[in-house]
């Protein structure tokens, strides 16, 4: 977790040198371990240092040697392999990533980014080209944002940094704000700041004087199938993935302890009894765990106990039931380009706060599990749309058993809906009278907003394919892998972790780990009843029972709702004076939103109302002149 930026004046205006110190000045907060910056004619680049690996203490970023220059917030985890291809043989444990992304680059030119795992976001200007170019890792786990015209070439860890440079408009897009109130992320390369962009996961991009190039350099491949020959063999290559996901991301300095979280569900707790086991008994591990007193249907610690009271295990819990939507609002303003749109926000905020109090700077966090290790759902559809029907029944039958549903449930639900066309809900939801789309979603938006930015059809076009008669099952999991909802989420926990100076790590988003994922044959996602069959198995020995055989994890609806009690004052503050919220929402459809939450604490509503304070909150800072 380190800040960079980079300035390139495309038509030799000078600006670069003078406008690289502001920009710098203003991601300060992601690198209290040291600053460096480099300019030359048109170009600057500089460099926020938060040092997490023992590498990090040998570098000097910007990097540069014969005419390259780089900065880099990166942790690579294929180094073995990459010192190997550069023939680094001189004491290669004293080499940073940044050196390796330096030397990647002078050897293979942009081809670089096809050899490098882990996260990264890094730029580099090659003088002898007289471009430059950057790159963002293949899930966006680390964030690139960039600006864009004739005359300026600007790209950095945070748009803050690029609203310093003289000439970049502040004013907030309307759009991204539709997107926001709709809860739709799926756009991946619009960002909160008309002026402003950000470069997609998985993507490279060269500009020069007179050339722009965007290329993908990686993709999921739904074609491929990994064939082993048991049962066992599929969880052995399950369990050598995951371990070596999770142990390249324990890398951290001697001086500080590692930390993971743990909600009680299968992937945290996977996380955390994996890093256990591989750490040095002497060493460690700080779990960090969100629990409720008064929400005891979002409360987990019956669960979390059982991995927290084992040896080695230094647990901290994070007591929620007295905050509210959004926490510490003037830091909030400060530190996030952006409305805090992850819906636990409040959660990850306060965890974060603790997090950085202990004095961890490495924390494991169990995002894009879900979406890595299938719940298999999807099978049951596909058994039916081929007519493999007994298999059907047998997968039915014991999947009723496991959650206690009736068979019948299942196959109208899991088996059937899934394979009606999103054209065949929509008219379905408007025979029965019931709103769809944009009311559907939102019942607050400002008609007259919707309409000028032609918000329905918007949102149709980025409503994800749900309905497998259009996709196959296999298909879906690679949507769901690189979705922008989950681009959106690693973004928002840079900015909340980098705000107390943390780096998020995320052991399902290893690629090599997604990609064995997705080839696998769905029956070792679902089987026997049981969801997310591989995880299950393959960790057998070191997960708790109670946590390995759990059907289902803790809904967080009552603790959502909570919170929004908590900030009532607030919601009648707005009701009272909207404020900027006015421009994108309907005061009265606001206020009918709050008396039927009161009444019924519906979910479209809810959702609502906690937008509504998390943009008010975002929006007094940032909100665009009429």
């Amino acid at each position: 977790m380190s800040g960079i930026v980079c300035v390139f004046d495309r038509d030799g205006g000078g600006l670069a040198s003078a406008a690289l110190p502001a920009a710098l000045d203003a991601i300060d907060h992601r690198g209290p371990d040291g600053r460096g910056e480099w300019a030359d004619g048109h170009v600057g680049i500089g460099h926020q240092q938060l040092r997490t690996t023992p590498e990090a203490a040998f570098a000097n970023q910007p990097e540069h040697e014969a005419g390259v220059v780089l900065a880099a917030d990166a942790r690579l985890d294929n180094r073995p392999e990459l010192v190997e291809a550069l023939s680094i043989t001189e004491q290669p444990e004293r080499v940073p990533d940044s050196w390796l992304l330096l030397a990647a680059y002078q050897e293979w030119g942009e081809d670089c980014v096809d050899r490098l795992c882990g996260a990264f976001a890094f730029v580099v200007w090659d003088a002898d080209a007289g471009t430059v170019f950057c790159a963002r890792d293949h899930f966006g786990v680390k964030p690139l944002y960039y600006h864009l015209d004739d005359d300026v070439f600007a790209v950095a860890s945070a748009p803050k940094a690029l609203l310093t440079i003289p000439g970049v408009s502040t004013d907030v897009s309307d759009v991204a704000v539709g997107d926001f109130l709709l809860h739709r992320f799926e756009a991946q390369t619009t960002s909160y700041f008309e002026s402003l962009r950000r470069l997609p996961p998985a993507h490279a991009m060269v500009v020069g004087d007179d050339e722009e190039r965007r290329r993908r350099y990686w993709d999921l491949d739904v074609t491929r199938t990994e064939t082993l020959e048991s049962d066992a063999a599929y969880e052995r290559r399950f369990r050598e993935l995951f371990e070596r996901a999770v142990e390249r991301r324990l890398r951290s300095t001697a001086d500080r302890p590692v930390g993971a979280d743990l909600s009680g569900g299968l992937d945290s707790s996977s996380i955390a009894v994996t890093a256990r086991a591989l750490l040095p008994e002497s060493e460690p591990l700080y779990t960090f765990s969100d629990v409720y007193d008064e929400a005891p249907s979002s409360d987990e610690r019956e669960f979390i106990e059982t991995v927290a009271r084992r040896d080695g295990i230094t647990s901290e819990y994070i007591f929620l039931d007295d905050v509210g939507i959004v926490v510490d609002a003037d830091d909030v303003r400060q530190y996030l380009d952006h409305p805090p749109h992850d819906t636990t926000h409040f959660g990850k905020w306060e965890r974060a706060k603790r997090v950085s109090d202990v004095g961890v700077r490495v924390q494991l966090k169990g995002e894009l599990g879900d979406e890595t290790v299938s719940h298999g759902l999807a099978y049951l559809p596909e058994l039916l749309k081929t007519g493999r029907w007994l298999r059907l029944h047998r997968e039915l039958s014991a999947l009723s058993q496991v959650v206690g549903t009736p068979e019948r449930r299942l196959l109208r639900g899991n088996a059937v809906a899934p394979l009606v066309p999103t054209w065949a809900r929509r008219l379905a939801r408007r025979v029965r009278g019931e709103p769809i789309l944009v009311e559907r979603m939102n019942p607050t938006l400002d008609p007259d907003f919707v309409r000028a930015h032609d918000l329905r059809e918007r949102y149709r076009s980025l409503e994800p394919t749900v309905s497998l008669f259009e996709q196959s099952a296999r298909y879906q999991q690679r949507q769901s892998l690189l979705s922008g909802r989950l681009t959106a989420t690693f973004e928002t926990l840079d900015q909340i972790s980098a705000a107390f100076g943390v780096e998020p790590r995320y052991p399902f988003a290893d690629v090599r780990l997604a990609e064995f994922c997705l080839a696998i044959p769905p029956g070792q996602q679902l089987s026997d009843g049981w969801t997310r069959s591989i995880i299950r198995r393959s960790l057998g020995d070191l997960l708790p029972d109670e946590i390995q055989w759990r059907p289902w994890k803790a809904m967080p609806g009552e603790a959502f709702n909570n919170a929004l009690r908590n900030d009532d004052r607030r919601l009648q503050e707005l009701l009272r004076e909207p404020g900027p919220l006015a421009r994108y929402l309907d005061v009265e459809a606001l206020e009918a939103s709050y008396e039927r939450f009161a009444d019924t604490e519906g979910g479209a509503d809810s959702l609502a109302l906690r937008k509504a304070i998390a943009l008010s909150v975002w929006l007094s800072d940032h909100a665009t002149d009429e």
